[in-house]
């Protein structure tokens, strides 16, 4: 089977800048995988981290000029696609968000083949529930912070995760700024090598915590195990865990610790289910993340990813769409409503073929 592949860089600018530890964004960028065969496309998306998995754009657009037409044109279906997954393991690894362009493209090619959803293809249960989503407050000043937390207030979001940043004085004001009655989670970005700076920092800001994401270095369990006991809070392993053979060093006190299962650093849908559960098998409870600015693709992408666990996430993000972005590809844009509900029967995807979102190859070509 030959396939047409291409690819572009999406980038537009966000409505409201988005800072962290690691990052400071003002647009969104992203890389566009286009597969097709003349009749049907499947579409994927790559979010590269420098600071996650060490790739970047660059490199992405230099794995699918070296290796993309190699697997459109060896892969003629969804067994096809496991079998080179299993054999590609180590190329992918040092590519795993080149790599899941590439896989959602593939899968979603599939099944608008096929004429199923891509839950159909996966054999997973079809969308139907409502999904609910976690506001998320960047490493904003105490005033963008409050007005931040005004509008998810007014919109319903009682589950939120904030950005934290170097100056605990500037935090303290920005963390009491939010509402009193709700559920919080901090992300601190590896910013601190001193565990016990952090948890001083932490403890500062006054505030019930029940789970931290990457508190200091990226895999460095004694230091997460220590803010861990501290503040009597549960670790979120984001950087620190994206490919399967990471979990193993977690095998012990499994109810410390939560995985950050985001589908563009984890190489694709595929073996982000397969790191999910491997990880609920573990006993480590799991969050479906997203990255900053991601278009509705990977947003969509991790809806299916949902519906391969066999515990509820504790938590999900993403679903901003043009809430953040000033563009989509998609049309509409997928995009949580009121509460930060996505309503799946209203989206229909149980019913559209493939990701059951609108693309105008036109816009993007």
């Amino acid at each position: 089977m030959s396939l047409g592949i291409r690819w572009r860089r999406f980038m537009t600018p966000l409505r409201f800048k988005f800072k962290h530890a690691s990052a400071d964004r003002a647009a969104s960028s992203s890389i566009i995988v286009e597969i097709n065969d003349g009749e049907f496309r499947g579409y994927g998306e790559a979010c590269p981290r420098s600071y996650v998995t060490g790739e970047t754009e660059e490199s992405v657009a230099q794995f699918l000029d070296q290796h993309g037409k190699d697997w459109t044109n060896s892969i003629e279906s969804i067994q096809s696609l496991k079998e080179k997954i299993e054999a590609e393991e180590k190329l992918i690894n040092r590519n795993p968000a080149a790599f899941a362009a590439l896989e959602i493209a593939l899968l979603e090619f599939f099944s608008q083949r096929e004429n199923i959803p891509i839950e159909g293809l996966l054999k997973l249960p079809l969308l139907s529930d409502d999904i609910q989503y976690s506001a998320v407050v960047g490493d904003s000043g105490p005033f963008k912070t409050r007005a931040q937390s005004i509008i998810y207030h007014l919109i319903g979001f009682r589950d939120y995760k904030v950005k934290i940043g170097k100056d605990p004085g500037r935090d303290r004001k920005r963390f009491a700024s939010l509402p009193s009655n709700i559920r919080l989670r901090v992300d601190a970005n590896n910013l601190f090598t001193d565990p016990e700076k952090c948890v001083n920092h932490l403890k500062s800001l006054g505030r019930e915590i029940w789970a931290i994401e990457e508190p200091v270095r990226a895999g460095d369990i004694q230091g997460q195990s220590h803010v861990s006991e501290a503040m009597k809070s549960r670790i979120i392993l984001d950087e620190s865990l994206y490919l399967k053979e990471q979990l193993l060093a977690y095998k012990n006190f499994n109810d410390t610790w939560i995985a950050n299962i985001r589908v563009s650093k984890c190489g694709g849908i595929l073996r982000s289910i397969d790191l999910a559960r491997a990880a609920q098998e573990q006993g480590v409870d799991v969050i479906l993340g997203a990255h900053v600015g991601e278009t509705s693709i990977l947003s969509r992408a991790a809806l299916s990813v949902g519906q391969s666990l066999n515990d509820p996430a504790l938590a999900r993000e993403g679903a901003f769409g043009r809430i953040l972005v000033t563009e989509d590809i998609s049309n509409p844009s997928l995009r949580f409503g009121f509460r930060g509900v996505l309503r799946s029967k209203r989206w229909n995807f149980a019913s559209l073929p493939g990701l059951g979102l609108s693309i105008n190859p036109e816009s993007l070509f």
